[in-house]
């Protein structure tokens, strides 16, 4: 991918970085979007109880490949929307930081928890992207076949994850407004 536009960050949930990881594809995934990829110290933290996955999100941050941001304590109005998320919507910590962030930031969420995510980020205007998108935007970029995705989708399945489809061609990729 080219060169990194500043003016929005990808904001990133547990669950896309470990499908990313069981898919064997995780250094892939900061060069799919033009944007930056952040993952909150509170998604950090949960990444961090998985085992085998806090290596692998250590080495994308140390190779830079990522970057860490602590979650905003300083502004009472995301806070507030953290605690509210939290405690209405029984997310955990690392989801509710990061809607609570996206809200009021209007960057871009990648999260693939869409039960209740989708209706919150449609209700708030926030752009989000799933691991699915991911993958439609890395096919579109030549960076995956549609047999990568497939052994994609076979790996984090196999290993206990959800994700809609059990074979790439049965998805459809939808096409997401310019963000």
């Amino acid at each position: 991918m080219g060169e990194k536009k500043t003016e929005r960050i990808i904001l990133i949930d547990a669950d896309v970085l470990s499908h990313f990881i069981l898919g064997g594809q995780i250094t892939l995934l900061p060069h799919i979007f033009p944007y930056p990829i952040k993952i909150l110290n509170k998604v950090y933290a949960e990444i961090s109880r998985m085992p085998g996955r806090k290596t692998e999100v250590d080495n994308l941050l140390n190779f830079k490949l990522i970057g860490q941001i602590p979650f905003p304590e300083d502004q009472p109005e995301i806070k507030k929307e953290y605690l509210h998320i939290k405690k209405l919507m029984f997310k955990g910590d690392g989801e509710s930081a990061c809607l609570a962030v996206v809200r009021f930031s209007k960057d871009i969420l990648a999260s693939s928890n869409l039960k209740d995510t989708a209706r919150y980020c449609n209700l708030h205007q926030i752009t989000y992207l799933t691991t699915m998108d991911f993958l439609c935007q890395a096919v579109k970029n030549g960076q995956l076949s549609e047999s990568d995705c497939d052994d994609f989708i076979h790996r984090v399945l196999k290993a206990g994850s959800r994700l809609p489809v059990k074979k790439w061609g049965e998805y459809e990729c939808q096409i997401k407004e310019a963000f």
